[in-house]
């Protein structure tokens, strides 16, 4: 296939122009509270500071109806928000203006995150129930509850955020890592009052994004490109690695409660979940990740009387933005945890319990729509309890954790299953810049243009796989066209696996029309399709009715640990996870997809940390960030249930169930429930103290 390889592409920063300027971002030094004056130093020739007064447009970057300000004018929300760009042609002496300028600030008490709070804070709300859990309660008497809270998590991407822009008479040449490229075009087209197409974006190399570079590569972009066209100079900004930790977009803190009950038969008869969401200062994702949470409160659960109520809260954080997974991985984490605790005071078996209490076909959804398709989950726990053992070890470490005397006594092994689904496509509308939409071409010489958007390397070779064995042609013989929004085909955001559940079908039903016209009618010929958005009657989002996702991939996942009952470390023993992903287009590249999404899960189970302190963000260690080292990470068993369904996403499926399974199975071996996340041996270590403490 041809076309420039995402292995090809630079990184951002790697691309210089002749006579550039380097930029450096003019920050806020107070949490919350007024901007009242802006003194910046005298600047030396060449060198220029400009705010929000400069904007000759939109002062925003809009985000499926959210707003931030590129600069802010007045009001500042959150400790380092930006206030300017200086630039010039030395970085180092930008950064002495930078640090010379005075911010005259009038500070105001920051808003809290916590139980009680304001109806100013709501920037999101969701409320959806069925029956009367409150009267279920009071009927059945014994109550089970917990709470889960799952702090914030860093990209930690390759290459810290930044942007090239180059200016010149003809165009804007935007470059920057970017999930959205169309994005980061109507935004500076905004922001500059610029037609589109004086604007092109070059996708740069994004690396693993973890849906970090949505959004927030728009907001720098612009800031940049206000720079370049108002001083008529190519500008580079380029984050260091503590700024990219302190400023951009994190997985939006959680707080999660759960109150359940279970009827004689020991199944679940009344659930309440209350989801508290730290959307921080300004949050454009929030409406997607808080529709996701609400959803997956129930997981793939059935109970007649339940009520699940979200509230996102604005607080003076910096944004907070998705992490993969979108909020799924936190709602099956506090669900399953809690969820284990009561299977293990009830000795049960969890494969059972589960089985009992799954959602069954032909039966009504937290959505209120009938599950139509059989689920297969009977099918994934069996692939996944063969071949980790599971029923085996987990009645043998039952057994062996009772009968423990103190932690010093035998091995400490747990081993923990859960289930759960990765949701495909956004549940909202997606925005008019949002759209999919594939253009197929076969020329006179038989070869072929594939026109599909900004696609990773693997989304690549799925496209040129698909081509090339409808026509029969090798993979030479097709070329993905476009490589900036000067030639690719208007696309929404690579993120939710949209590319391989909407676009990678489009391109299938493109090359299948030009097969069967291709013997018939003379070459070239070219066949376009669009997705289209569900029927109002399949999904409703404002009452979160109908049919979610494009599609659901179901999975289930087993952990088995083993804990070091002299430095607290927990060894993970195996990983194995089974899903129902539909037809499976290349079993490699899916096998290693999951399996690096697994490392991912595991850095942020066992070594990534953020501490909060007065509005600011820190590594626990004060330091650097940590993620795990490739040798700390094992291997993982991986099945697919290959099935001729359309093919479903994979990327978040590890993300969604292995924080919840390692948990549950640590819990077996603390024989208590596991609240928090990361689990570092300090954690666990404070968890064993606890338990020692409040024993007589």
């Amino acid at each position: 296939m041809k076309r420039k390889s995402p292995v090809s592409q630079p990184f951002f920063s790697d691309i210089d122009f002749p006579d550039q300027y380097f930029g450096v971002l003019v920050r806020s030094s107070i949490q919350r509270g007024y901007l009242i004056g802006l003194r910046p130093p005298a600047m030396p020739d060449g060198y220029h500071l400009y705010t929000a007064t400069d904007i000759p447009g939109e002062n925003r970057l809009t985000v499926m109806g959210t707003s931030v300000p590129i600069f802010t004018p007045y009001e500042i929300q959150y400790y380092g928000e930006p206030i300017g760009i200086l630039v010039g042609p030395n970085l180092q002496t930008v950064q002495e203006l930078v640090a010379e300028v005075l911010i005259e600030t009038e500070p105001l008490e920051p808003f809290p995150f916590s139980e009680k709070f304001s109806a100013s804070q709501v920037v999101a709300k969701r409320i959806i129930f069925s029956g009367n859990s409150d009267v279920a309660f009071q009927k059945i008497g014994a109550v089970t509850e917990s709470v889960s809270e799952i702090g914030p998590q860093d990209h930690y991407y390759a290459e810290p955020v930044g942007v090239v822009v180059n200016v010149s008479h003809e165009r804007l040449d935007v470059y920057c890592a970017t999930q959205w490229p169309f994005h980061v075009r109507s935004t500076v087209s905004a922001v500059l009052d610029l037609d589109p197409s004086e604007i092109v974006v070059h996708p740069t190399k994004a690396g693993e994004t973890m849906d970090g570079k949505i959004w927030y590569p728009s907001l720098i972009a612009a800031q940049v490109s206000l720079a370049a066209v108002l001083s008529k100079r190519p500008v580079k900004l380029c984050f260091s690695r503590q700024e990219d930790f302190l400023f951009s977009g994190k997985s939006a803190p959680v707080r999660i409660l759960y109150r359940t009950s279970l009827d004689e038969q020991g199944s679940l008869a009344a659930l309440h979940a209350r989801i508290l969401i730290n959307a921080g200062a300004y949050s454009p994702l929030i409406d997607e990740i808080i529709d996701r949470m609400t959803i997956a409160a129930l997981g793939p659960y059935t109970c007649p009387d339940y009520r699940v109520e979200a509230y996102a809260l604005r607080t003076n954080l910096p944004p907070m933005g998705a992490m993969a997974g979108w909020g799924e991985a936190q709602a099956f984490f506090a669900l399953e945890t809690h969820m284990a605790d009561t299977i293990m005071r009830l000795g049960a078996s969890p494969v059972e319990w589960k089985g009992i209490n799954m959602l069954q076909r032909g039966r009504i959804t937290l959505t209120g729509s009938t599950l139509k398709e059989e689920h297969r989950f009977p099918e994934l726990f069996e692939a996944v309890c063969a071949q980790s053992d599971f029923t085996r070890k987990y009645a043998a470490y039952e057994i062996l954790n009772r009968r423990r005397n103190g932690f010093r006594d035998g091995p400490l092994r747990g081993i923990g299953i859960v289930a759960g689904y990765q949701g495909n496509g956004f549940t909202g509308k997606v925005p008019a810049s949002g759209g999919y939409a594939v253009s197929v071409t076969m020329d006179t010489d038989g070869k072929v243009r594939v026109s599909a958007g900004n696609a990773s390397e693997s989304m690549t070779r799925i496209i040129s796989k698909i081509a090339a064995e409808i026509f029969g042609l090798d993979k030479e013989s097709i070329t993905l066209a476009g490589d900036s929004t000067e030639s690719l085909s208007p696309s929404g955001p690579e993120t939710l696996s949209s590319k391989l559940t909407i676009v990678a079908p489009l391109v299938e039903k493109c090359c299948l029309a030009i097969q069967k016209q291709r013997f018939r009618q003379p070459l070239p010929i070219t066949v376009k399709r669009a997705w289209k958005q569900p029927k109002a009657d399949d999904w409703d989002h404002t009452q979160l009715r109908g049919t979610p996702f494009v599609s659901t991939t179901n999975a289930v996942c087993a952990v088995e640990v083993e804990i070091d009952p002299l430095t607290w470390e927990s060894g993970i023993r195996g990983i194995w996870i089974a899903c129902d992903a539909g037809r499976i287009l290349d079993k490699a590249a899916a096998t290693s997809a999951v399996r690096k999404s697994v490392a991912q899960a595991i850095s942020r189970i066992v070594a990534e940390s953020i501490t909060l302190r007065d509005g600011r963000l820190y590594p626990k260690d004060s330091i650097q960030y940590d993620v795990l080292p490739p040798s700390g990470i094992p291997d993982a068993s991986v099945t697919f249930l290959d099935f001729g369904t359309e093919p479903r996403g994979i990327g978040s499926v590890a993300h969604n169930l292995l924080p919840a399974a390692y948990s549950v199975a640590v819990a077996q071996v603390l024989r208590r429930k596991i609240s928090t996340l990361p689990l570092d041996p300090e954690s666990l270590y404070a968890l064993v103290s606890e338990d020692s403490e409040e024993q007589p």
